[in-house]
């Protein structure tokens, strides 16, 4: 008896899902001062685009405070990886901003998403909660790309949690400039 012949769109599915590598990593931070003083300086999606270390240019002049707009997001990955992606705001609440990032042009192989999330502890101090979501979509990605990442990701969102610290430090103190 012949072997039944899967349909070759189901094959394709099947091997595309063998080759996407979902990753997530999370990292939180406790700040001493109130989560409202937190927010007022997130607020302003643009300024958590540009913690990212490989973040070299976020293009949008004006303040982007609401869920919908895109923002060019210039690369440089060591100079290896430069590219223009588009972040796409898809949560805008109080406490809470997320976007979605894409490769503007060519195939996107690193397809991913974060957000920041306040969390009240008491009324002085509060905890910021960076979040990362990504598909890896590179040959052998489960066996160099994903390990390498899982070693370099939560630098990043730490190194991106202790600049959002000492913004709101340089925010609250008396003669911080506000820009």
């Amino acid at each position: 008896m012949p072997r039944r012949q899967r349909p070759r769109a189901a094959q394709q599915v099947q091997s595309s899902a063998r080759r996407s590598q979902v990753f997530t990593c999370e990292r939180q931070v406790h700040i001493d001062v109130s989560a409202d003083t937190v927010w007022h300086w997130m607020a302003d999606a643009r300024r958590l685009l540009r913690l990212n270390p490989f973040h070299a240019a976020v293009e949008y002049a004006e303040p982007v405070m609401q869920a919908g707009v895109q923002i060019p997001v210039r690369h440089n990955v060591c100079g290896l990886y430069r590219r223009l992606r588009l972040a796409r705001i898809r949560v805008y609440k109080k406490y809470c901003i997320a976007w979605g990032e894409l490769q503007a042009e060519g195939i996107d192989r690193f397809p991913h998403s974060q957000s920041f999330t306040i969390v009240p502890v008491d009324a002085q101090c509060c905890l910021v909660i960076n979040r990362l979501r990504g598909t890896f979509r590179l040959p052998a990605a489960p066996y160099w790309f994903l390990p390498l990442y899982r070693r370099i990701a939560p630098h990043i969102l730490d190194y991106e949690n202790r600049k959002i610290v000492a913004a709101v430090a340089t925010w609250t103190s008396p003669r911080a400039d506000h820009s």
